[in-house]
């Protein structure tokens, strides 16, 4: 008897147990569709473009923003890191750099004139299986301000441009300041020897100012041979044309993406068949512009990583973090990929291009004369 009670009692135990279980295995067989949707919904879903998903970011973005606003305390903090100022003072700042850069390039440039050997150029794969063609020095130059006026178009119609064009001005100038530094510490020979360059001062004449005067003379022609006035020699690792044709890139818009690809190869081997860059200079300029371009973005996008987390995060180690975090101090997140005029329209045009039909040919037509003035 003791024996049957016993077992009465375990089996009594064992019920809710079992009860238990049962009821966990029917709520994970509920919810497992549910998880298999979840995690099937990237696979079956129809592809998007980039466009689509930026909206549905935004869209969720703000969902998740109106919903973090009925909480207090996280109010003024969400708003204040989604918001993206202007700071033109900081963009007044990032071009004085840029100029004090390009001044600095030239001024090595012009000292540098002075310790070029005279010697044959060196051995280059690219120059023996490429033709010489003088005159294509000319048509990098070309395509490289058409790139950067391009550049710039988009830059201004940004709708946040005053924060575009101060990382442009900032990237540009670390990459024409490290350009100061190799030109300085490696002079190489004259990559095309049909090249004009200027006759060398005499020793008593290299002084100071003469050699601040002849860098100021580059400076204003902006350091182009099609405006007459860059006769110096010595500028080769690393490439400064490379460094514009690479650094304009954009994402969407896929016609102008393909013409500034277009546009950027056909530079950059322009340059090699007229023999103004060896093959070094063009390849550590690209692998400079694109890390260093990249590199800022990468911060710049992902607040977290602006933290040293106990000196784990290497990023923060390079030397001009110190800059970044000044121009860069009151964004914390990615720039959204929206694009207005810089000036404000009539009332009576605004009204016509509040329509969804007048807006889409508006942006059709904006479209366009962005990939015109990029051709010009």
């Amino acid at each position: 008897m003791r024996s049957q009670s016993n077992v009465v009692n375990i089996d009594q135990q064992e019920r809710p147990i079992r009860d238990t279980n049962s009821s966990t295995s029917e709520d994970s067989e509920e919810s497992l569709p549910d998880s298999f949707e979840e995690a099937r919904a990237p696979l079956t879903r129809r592809p998007q473009s980039v466009q689509e998903d930026e909206i549905l970011n935004d869209v969720n973005e703000e969902e998740n923003e109106n919903a973090r606003d009925d909480q207090p305390f996280t109010k003024e903090l969400t708003k204040s890191k989604r918001k993206i100022p202007k700071e033109r003072r900081k963009t007044g700042y990032a071009f004085l750099l840029l100029v004090f850069a390009g001044f600095l390039n030239d001024f090595v440039l012009s000292y540098i004139h002075e310790l070029i050997p005279e010697s044959p150029p060196l051995p280059d794969f690219a120059f023996s299986i490429l033709p010489y063609w003088p005159w294509a020095l000319i048509v990098s130059e070309v395509l490289m301000i058409s790139s950067f006026s391009a550049m710039l178009t988009v830059a201004i119609l940004h709708k946040y441009r005053w924060a575009v064009l101060r990382r442009i001005f900032t990237i540009g100038f670390l990459l024409y300041l490290g350009r100061c530094a190799t030109m300085f510490v490696t002079q190489v020979p004259v990559a095309d020897p049909n090249y004009y360059c200027s006759p060398k001062l005499k020793p008593e004449e290299r002084t100071f100012w003469n050699i601040l005067v002849r860098a100021l003379s580059v400076l204003i022609g902006l350091g182009l041979k099609i405006n007459g006035r860059h006769t110096l020699c010595g500028d080769y690792i690393y490439s400064g044309h490379t460094i514009v044709h690479v650094l304009y890139s954009p994402r969407r818009w896929l016609p102008l993406h393909i013409l500034a690809f277009a546009f950027s190869s056909v530079g950059v081997l322009s340059l090699l068949f007229s023999r103004g860059h060896y093959s070094i200079d063009v390849i550590i300029a690209y692998w400079i512009t694109t890390r260093i371009f990249w590199f800022y973005h990468t911060l710049a996008d992902f607040d977290e990583l602006r933290h040293s987390f106990n000196g784990r995060n290497r990023f923060v180690n390079v030397i001009w973090y110190p800059l970044f975090n000044f121009m860069e101090q009151s964004v914390h997140r990615p720039i959204p990929r929206k694009y207005e005029l810089p000036f404000k329209l009539p009332a009576g045009l605004n009204s016509l291009l509040a329509t969804k039909t007048w807006t889409v040919k508006f942006c059709r037509i904006l479209n366009c004369l962005r990939t015109l003035v990029f051709l010009l």
